[in-house]
């Protein structure tokens, strides 16, 4: 199947195309259209930049209409700075609105150029990422944030986490208030937990059930919306975790305060994203590619984590296994006093609250892996599809063939295939401060991609980062997914 591109003739307008060259032989950069002659390696600022200044934050509803836009400054207000905003999904998805732009690629000679325009220019096309479901849309919508679960089974959102034991939990079935308790017998196991969250209790032997928190006191002590089943008294055994994921009923989501949810597949990721509604979708390729192409033509420079910053990805292995082994570290919304600004905060090793965000995308790389939808790869060949209910792992049939075959070894990505669409290695070689600056991950036979790294990744990790040497039925506590629209 082919993509349909627009390509209509017009003389520029009073701003133009936009964008850069990039030499893949000795790694040097220029500006190109309306950016000729400003400085490569920083953002020009929005004056300059007409299609990522209309990026914003906005709350969508389910049927994919935004409700309202958020402060460019604080998220945590509307549009007007003033009136408080609902980020925890009684009004809708916290998201990140992308307009429609256009897009002129060309290489020659070592050198790519890519332009992008707010207006069909001769020569443009419409972004793929814009054709959407065989239909051109004005706009798509990423989240603001990392994937959230919505439990339907309790009709809440909650908070993905490493399971607690605690061999001596003593249980309050009903300590006067129609509520139940559950109290460690040492330390402070439960300091992770917060109040909303679902939680499922096991190996007792007659308080288990699932429950939702009321709040948490001291890390230790857990009061429960509704009594507990069973009896008062001590357990011996006591396991506390988060429930399954129920790919026919729970939702991925996109709200403030949770942490991301992980360790289920990408076609689990792709069920519950469907669960929101139609044109609901998990990341997927060409809006990923999309999101790249605006960095780029900002920066002028792949090196996305000298640009922006480190992002959540400098915790050490061992670090980050034994504080809640690989599961979500921070809860989503930390970057909302950014709004739509682009932000670093790093604390190193074991520190919390670490992040970055690209123009209102929080943790665009670092944290979690996020899976990426509508592509992939087999035996190093690539196939893509921007129709979501086409979307599945494993095959070619109602794919595109991009006509290309990536390079056949792991490395540093040193030079990129010459395709429009995205930003896929032709060759490795480089370093993690030349060239892509990025690492690129591949193996033989089917696989599903995720992109941008994870805590423990450091300078592995970025926004041009591919993993795709996974199969399908990978699941990993330091990977996860995102909605988008």
């Amino acid at each position: 199947m082919s993509l349909p591109l627009t390509m209509v003739g017009r003389s520029a307008g009073p701003f133009g195309g936009y964008g850069l060259t990039w030499n893949e032989s000795t790694d040097a950069y220029a500006r190109t259209g309306a950016l000729i002659g400003v400085a490569t390696g920083s953002s020009p600022g929005n004056a300059f930049l007409p299609i990522q200044a209309q990026m914003k934050r906005c709350v969508v509803n389910n049927a994919g209409v935004v409700q309202y836009y958020l402060c460019a400054t604080d998220s945590t207000k509307r549009a007007d700075c003033s009136t408080p905003a609902d980020l925890t999904g009684v009004d809708g998805q916290v998201m990140v609105e992308i307009p429609k732009f256009y897009l002129r690629y060309s290489y020659a000679a070592n050198v790519h150029q890519w332009d992008v325009s707010l207006t069909p220019l001769v020569g443009f096309s419409l972004h793929p990422a814009f054709f959407k479901n065989g239909v051109e849309v004005p706009a798509r919508y990423m989240s603001a944030y990392e994937g959230i679960l919505y439990d339907a089974s309790k009709s809440v959102y909650t908070s993905d986490y490493n399971p607690v034991a605690s061999h001596s939990a003593t249980f309050d079935v009903d300590n006067g208030a129609s509520k139940g308790t559950i109290t460690a017998g040492a330390g402070t196991p439960y300091s992770k937990l917060q109040a909303g969250d679902v939680i499922v209790v096991t190996g007792t032997a007659d308080n288990n059930g699932t429950y939702i928190i009321d709040s948490v006191a001291g890390g230790n002590v857990i009061t429960t919306t509704t009594v507990i089943a069973g009896a008062d008294g001590v357990e011996a055994t006591t396991v506390i975790s988060a429930p399954a994921v129920d790919t026919g009923n729970d939702i991925l989501s996109s709200v403030s305060g949770k942490k991301p949810v992980s360790e289920i597949t990408r076609a689990s990721f792709r069920a519950i994203a469907a669960k929101r509604g139609v044109g609901w979708r998990q990341f997927d390729f060409y809006l990923a590619s999309a999101i790249q192409l605006l960095y780029l033509t900002e920066y002028a420079s792949f090196y996305s984590q000298s640009m922006i910053g480190n992002g959540l990805t400098d915790w050490v292995t061992a670090t980050w296994n034994t504080y809640n082994a690989y599961h979500a570290i921070n809860n989503t919304g930390v970057s909302n006093g950014n709004g739509n600004a682009t932000a670093n905060v790093s604390g190193g090793d074991g520190v919390l609250g670490s992040y970055m965000t690209y123009r209102g995308i929080e943790n665009w790389y670092g944290h979690l892996w996020k899976f990426v939808d509508g592509f992939n790869i087999n035996t190093n060949v690539p196939y893509v599809c921007n129709i979501d209910t086409d979307f599945a792992d494993d095959t070619a049939v109602d794919y595109t063939d991009l006509g290309i075959t990536l390079h056949n070894a792991d490395g540093w990505q040193n030079t990129l295939e010459q395709i429009s669409g995205g930003f896929l290695p032709a060759s490795v070689g480089a370093n993690n401060t030349t060239k892509i600056t990025d690492y690129y991950w591949r193996l033989a036979a089917w696989r599903v991609a995720f992109l941008s790294g994870a805590a423990y990744n450091g300078a592995y990790a970025g926004g041009f980062c591919w993993a795709l040497h996974a199969g399908s039925g990978t699941l990993y506590a330091h990977l996860s997914g995102r909605l988008c629209f």
